[in-house]
Parts: C-alpha cells; structure tokens; sequence
C-alpha cells in the first residue's frame, strides 16, 4: 500500500459528458486543438484503451464511484425509483443514483478528512444527499445562450435534431454553465488550500453533451465544413437490428453530407470549450501552488455518436467505440510518468480503487475495480485481458415506459420500438469486440481491421471458434460479478 504524503494529496477529478476519446487531439483528432488534454498528455499518463461500463451518464458515473459494475447495484437508467420520497424543493426525487445504501468512494473519502465538492452537473447523487456528501455544490447561476440563425437547416428543424447552430458572439461565455463550473473550482480549491484542508473535487463539466452548438470561441466552429470528413457508416441494410430501428425511427438516413460535416464540426466544438474550461481550472491549480500535491483525472462518462453510423447522441444497448471507450489522462508528480501513452485495457471502474491506494487508503473488499497504480509507476504494462460494457432495461420494464405529451426524439424510439433497449453485453479484448443481445442482431467486430466497426462478422463461417470464446469469456464475467451484497465477513460450509 502507498504510504500518505505530508502534506496529503488532493484529488481533482473531471468528467466531461459525452467526450469520446477520439475527438481529443491528444488521442490523435486532427481537428481539435485542446490544450488541456494535451498539457494532461505531456505531464502524465494518457491510457489509449480506457472503457465506461455503460454508455449512459447516471450508471456509469454511479459505477465510477462505487467501483463495481453497474448491475452489480442495480443502476441501469436515469429516473424511475418507484416509491421515491419527494425531494428538498417538493419534487418527486426519483433519480436511480448512489444513495446512503450503496458502498461507494465518496463516504470514505469524507471519512479521512476531506472537503469534498461536486460541482456542474450532478448525475451521479440522491439530490437528498447532494448537500450532506459535499462541502460545495452548484450555484447554477449561469445563463443559457442565444443562438444565430442560419446553421441549422429546415431539414434538421424538421427532424428535431438537437442541433442549435452558432452561439451568438455577443453571449459572455463565463456565463455558460461550464466556464461558471470552472470559476466554482477555482473558489473551492483557493478556500480548502487557505483552510489547510486536502480537497476531493468531482468537477463535471456539462459539454460536449447535446444539445449540439457551435463556440464562436473555438478554432473549429470557423472550419469549412469541407474540411470534415462524411462520418463511416454501414448501408442501413447491413445494420445491426437496433442501429437499424435507430437510424430509421430518427429519420437519420434523409441527412445529406453536408449537414452530418455540421454535426461533427459542431460536437468538436463543444469539445474544444469543454477542454478551455478544464484548462483554466489545471492553471489555477498551479498558480494556487497545489500541483504537486494533486492527483489529476480527466475523463469522461461515455462517448457521442456524432455522426458514425449515421446517428448522434447516444443508446443504452449501443457500443461502438465510439460511445464506450473514452479519454483517460492522469497526473500525479512524482508517480505518474510524464509523457507517457499506457496501451493496456482498463475500465473507468478502475478509477475508485486507484484514488485510495494513491492517497495511502485501504481499497475495500466488495470494489471490482483493479488500481491503476502500478500501470502509472511504470511497474507492469499486464492489467486486463478483456473490458466489459453492459446496457438496457429488464424486459418488464419496456412494457411501462414513460409517456409524455410531447417525447423526445429518443423517447419516441423506445415507445415504438421498446425492444432496442432490452438488455445486451459486449466484452472486447485487445483485438476483437463481441456483443450479445437477449433482442436483436449479435455483433462481432475485428476492430484491428475495422476500427470504425462497419462489418459485423457475427454470420462468418470462418468467425465460429471466435464467437464461441467470447461468447464463454462473457459468461464466465457474468458468473463472476454476480452481485455480491450484503458482504458477507466469514464464509461457513
């Protein structure tokens, strides 16, 4: 175990939302500059193989915090909890996130001492507990900007698509949520260092989540959309069955290039001022002299389609690597080796284990997730064989979906197609990437040869011994992390 330093480390921990790995120009994107990542990049360990275990924000931030794969705890949705009590301003509080009855990192790290903060959006706490986990939470005084017209087409109107177009440059971008986000930080950091307290920050900033806009502040938003690329994707008759019924039921397919090149401007523009924000938060660390002593993570919770596979935002039973592996930059002077790209196979479950072995903590016994210490230090480059991804809802649960007045694009998919979100499972090894399905087309990809996942090789004569060995690797994880509450101290035969 790490022995604690003098003074204590910090933790700085940020996630932007729907930040796909390979939109960071730190991971190889010739279309951002992001100047945060890249300073992550040049100062710590930047992980090339980093995967979420569900492509949706409450589950898998939950899972972050809890270290343990999400079914193990039954998180698998966004709102719902039947029977919920109503929340601190009267409101239904029914979001399926980390309550008092769920194990998790945050009790633990208040327990040795720590203020700790959430800050920007919180999709990972119970609201009741929202001020009794954390020192410092959300002003939400921010203001939400006004766009230009013109960028955003009659057919896109027309498709609702979540795209607004360029904000209006007269907007004061310390306004948007996540600059203020970032100013919040900066004040939380400045007081737990003139209280002489070490600090656990979840900082989360909301970009590049849609609604997709364009940052007169960033270099891409002023790119010809000429200089993008039409996004990969299979003819929809080769679609696997819910990329099908997705692509289809959104309307997807009467996009011509030009307007699928706005998209992917558009996202990488959020991605540009998400980074912006996180930059200034890691200078304030250093003017504030903390550097040394802080651990530094910047990730994020899942990916974005933006554009691949012809479809945007994101599906519960969807993993393409485009949704599900995701930036990981770590930093920490003096362990972490600067400068360096990690090619071993981790999971975002990992993260929990590796902020308590790092701040001299004992790492709890019902934690699934393996410390990525030992990968930061340079002493093994073996961590794991295979990342699992899991997604979707019981059966039962499709036949009661919400039904609101006016659904939201996504919305409407699942009400006229509940079965794209019963549940799947993918397992992916250093080469090849399996996916189950209890509804719907298996998938099975060589993303060595096919890193964009366009041909599905599921129905391959020639892929049979293949598909048996994941599809055993798969079971032999579900067997495994089966749940394992309440811990149990001495097992009797």
């Amino acid at each position: 175990m790490t022995q604690q330093r003098t003074p204590p480390l910090n933790v700085l921990w940020i996630t932007c939302d729907e930040m796909r790995a390979s939109a960071v120009s730190a991971y190889g994107n010739r279309f951002t500059s992001m100047p945060a990542a890249e300073r992550m990049a040049r100062e710590g360990v930047l992980f090339e193989h980093a995967y979420v275990q569900m492509p949706k924000c409450v589950p898998s931030r939950c899972s972050m915090m809890t270290g343990r794969y999400p079914h193990c705890d039954g998180f698998r949705t966004l709102l719902g909890r039947a029977g919920a009590a109503p929340g601190p301003r009267g409101e239904r509080n029914n979001m399926l996130a980390l309550d008092e009855g769920t194990p998790n990192l945050i009790p633990l790290i208040r327990a040795a001492g720590y203020r700790t903060a959430l800050l920007g959006k919180n999709h990972l706490v119970d609201w009741h507990l929202h001020r009794e986990w954390f020192d410092a939470t959300p002003g939400w005084d921010y203001d939400k900007p006004p766009h230009l017209p013109g960028r955003v087409t009659p057919r896109m109107r027309e498709l609702g698509l979540e795209y607004a177009g360029m904000i209006d440059p007269a907007f004061d971008p310390a306004r948007h949520q996540d600059a203020v986000t970032a100013a919040e930080a900066i004040v939380f950091m400045r007081d737990s260092r003139d209280q002489g307290r070490p600090f656990f920050a979840l900082v989360d900033m909301a970009k590049p989540h849609p609604t997709y806009e364009d940052f007169p502040q960033t270099p891409t938003a002023h790119r010809a959309l000429g200089d993008f690329p039409v996004p990969p994707a299979k003819p929809i008759d080769q679609a696997p069955s819910v990329e099908r019924l997705l692509r289809t039921s959104m309307g997807y397919e009467s996009l011509d290039d030009d307007e699928r090149r706005a998209l992917v401007r558009s996202y990488h523009s959020m991605c540009e001022f998400a980074d912006q924000q996180v930059e200034r938060v890691l200078a304030a660390l250093d003017e504030l002299g903390l550097r040394e002593q802080t651990l530094v993570i910047y990730g994020s919770d899942h990916g974005d389609f933006a554009g691949n596979h012809n479809c945007y935002e994101k599906w519960d039973t969807i993993f393409y690597d485009c949704l599900v592996r995701v930036p990981l930059l770590i930093r920490l002077p003096g362990v972490a080796r600067a400068g360096v790209a990690c090619p071993a196979m981790v999971e975002l479950i990992d993260l929990a284990p590796t902020v308590l072995e790092l701040l001299g903590q004992p790492v709890p016994r019902w934690m699934h997730g393996r410390s990525l210490a030992p990968l930061l230090r340079g002493q093994t480059v073996d961590h794991r064989d295979a990342v699992f991804c899991q997604g979707g809802v019981e059966a039962s649960l499709t036949r009661r979906p919400w039904r609101p007045e006016v659904p939201s694009n996504k919305q409407r998919v699942l009400l006229e197609h509940p079965e794209s979100m019963v549940r799947a499972r993918m397992v992916r090894d250093s080469r090849y990437k399996f996916i189950y399905r209890l509804v719907g087309d298996c998938e099975l990809y060589d993303t060595l040869a096919d890193p964009d996942e366009l041909s599905n090789l599921i129905a391959d004569p020639t892929q049979r011994e293949r598909i048996s060995h994941m599809k055993d690797r798969l079971l032999r994880f579900m067997v495994e992390f089966e749940t394992d509450l309440p811990e149990v101290e001495n097992l009797i035969a």
